[in-house]
């Protein structure tokens, strides 16, 4: 059996790993006032950081229309036996309801959407590990429980440097109530339940940072992990985390990846954070 794994692009899965594993990105739209990019298309990542830095209109963003998405399922479908499309939480994007329109529209029994309640690549490792999974030969069930697994497993830590961008955009959710702290107030944010919630409030960017090394130190004890350095237009913080992390866990993997536009639209330059998942039994 051929299995085909579709995600969008707020999954952040770094370009090589996407081609490496034949995943398909279905994408979103950027918007600037009169204007609208397709992520990653119309808009590379460096020049979206740019063009947020100099706007005075704030960004939003559109997800993929159904008819996208039955174009993608459609195409994939005359080359393989099955397609789990795996997307953004639904409390987030409006791109899970758009795919599940799509499936419905098509009547595809062998297509699965799935609402990973995630984002950025907390999204992105639950379709790499479902593409592993495939490319391995594992049928839709064994498939399906790895990505169950995964998603049971990862986590995330992000430290913003402002919620300026998280709450004009009203992406904020349980967060809400850090708006207002002062400015050398760094909140560290996570997702629950699939929206943005506080974790921990630290004073200063460089506690924050070793506050994140330390709590995820307390849930991973010594379990080998998956994890991937996120950064929003931050490289050289990035290099920091990835250094703190090799240092200070047993990682099968270790990813930096730039958050695209998407999510940078809703975080705002200079975030960085950290995902991880512990590793399932193979399929």
């Amino acid at each position: 059996m051929k299995i085909a794994i579709v995600t969008d692009s707020v999954a952040d899965v770094p370009e090589s790993l996407r081609k490496e594993l034949g995943i398909t990105v279905v994408p979103l739209s950027i918007i600037f006032g009169d204007e609208t990019f397709i992520d990653g298309v119309d808009l590379d990542i460096y020049s979206f950081y740019t063009k947020l830095k100099a706007s005075k209109v704030m960004p939003s963003t559109s997800q993929p229309s159904p008819a996208d998405f039955m174009k993608v399922y459609t195409g994939l479908l005359d080359e393989n036996d099955y397609v789990f499309s795996i997307h953004a939480s639904s409390a987030l994007s409006g791109t899970y309801q758009s795919a599940v329109l799509a499936k419905e529209t098509l009547a595809a029994d062998n297509v699965e959407v799935i609402d990973s309640r995630q984002a950025t690549m907390c999204e992105g490792f639950v379709a790499v590990e479902a593409a592993r999974a495939a490319a391995r030969g594992a049928g839709t069930d064994a498939v399906r429980r790895r990505i169950e697994q995964t998603m049971a497993s990862v986590r995330l830590l992000f430290v913003v440097d402002t919620l300026e961008y998280l709450a004009k955009n009203g992406r904020i959710g349980r967060a809400a109530s850090l708006v207002g702290a002062l400015l050398s107030v760094k909140p560290i944010l996570s997702i629950e339940d699939g929206v943005v919630a506080p974790f921990e409030k630290v004073i200063g960017a460089r506690k924050a940072f070793h506050r994140v090394i330390q709590s995820m130190k307390e849930q991973v004890g010594s379990e080998r992990v998956s994890a991937a350095v996120l950064h929003c237009n931050a490289p050289y913080k990035a290099e920091e985390w990835k250094r703190e992390v090799e240092a200070n866990f047993d990682c099968a993997e270790l990813i930096v990846a730039d958050v695209g536009a998407v999510v940078g639209a809703h975080v705002g330059p200079g975030a960085a954070g950290i995902v991880w998942h512990t590793l399932p039994q193979l399929v």
